[in-house]
């Protein structure tokens, strides 16, 4: 018989390896591909916390098996994400950095600018609050061009929302009142969609207060986000907007990577 003890002291020590948790406030300087991977992360979400679970990886050719984090008070093209999990598979990071000529030690991955070269499938799960889709409208349709507007109120409902704000320049002084559907584009933007506007309660097409609009389009976009996602499910409430591939990131055990923001 083989003793428990010879059987049991490597499946121990695997565990304590993979269960591993390294925890960072603030700043991310050490410099294993592990961290490097943490810190751009960071650098392209900037959120308040995040966890990153990694499974067989990255090795020296930027090769990670699995892979998966969750992020809250993130930032993803302006806007605010209350909440971010994402699942990836078979992920390769192209260790040559921005400029693709590599530059590191002998055995080392330069993570650049966290571009993934290839991933066989990417699960994701965002949740937006209404208040953070409130303070990017006001930040990216609201202001500029001439045109001044105060006193948004933006309500979430079921399939979309409504907005009114009072819209002044040059001569032009109105109150605005905009209803819309959210839809998914192409799976990786977030557009409204079918929007009527009314002006003091009429109906109207006037060209400054469409083409502020149509700056805040897309609301979402997921073009340059650092992973692939193809969106297919949206849900909408009285508080929060939730954007979702068609299967939900699966949280795993594995090598543990914390991040708190100061």
């Amino acid at each position: 018989l083989v003793p428990l003890a010879v059987f049991g002291g490597p499946s121990r020590a695997f565990a304590a390896e993979t269960q591993a948790v390294r925890t960072f406030s603030g700043a991310v300087e050490e410099t294993d591909l592990s961290t490097r991977l943490l810190r751009n992360l960071i650098k392209n979400l900037a959120p308040k916390n995040l966890k990153l679970i990694l499974e067989g990886g990255p090795d020296a050719s930027g090769a990670v098996r699995r892979l998966y984090f969750e992020a809250r008070g993130a930032k993803q093209g302006g806007i605010r994400i209350e909440s971010l999990r994402l699942e990836a598979l078979f992920v390769k990071f192209d260790l040559g950095g921005p400029s693709g000529n590599g530059g590191s030690a002998p055995g080392e991955g330069n993570l650049g600018d966290l571009n993934v070269s290839e991933a066989v499938q990417g699960y994701f799960e965002g949740r937006v609050l209404e208040k953070d889709l409130n303070d990017f409208l006001l930040g990216a349709t609201l202001t500029g061009g001439g045109a001044e507007w105060r006193d948004l109120r933006f309500d979430l409902r079921p399939g979309g929302f409504s907005a009114s704000a009072r819209f002044a320049s040059g001569v032009v002084s109105a109150r605005v009142v905009v209803e819309s559907e959210l839809e998914i584009e192409d799976r990786d933007r977030l557009r409204m969609r079918n929007y009527r506007i009314s002006v003091n309660n009429a109906e109207t097409d006037m060209a400054m207060i469409l083409d502020a609009i149509e700056k805040a389009q897309p609301l979402l976009d997921f073009r340059d986000f650092p992973f692939p996602v193809r969106l297919r499910e949206l849900t909408v409430d009285e508080d929060a907007l939730v954007l979702a591939t068609r299967v939900a990131p699966t949280r795993f055990e594995g090598t543990t990577l914390r991040y708190e923001a100061r």
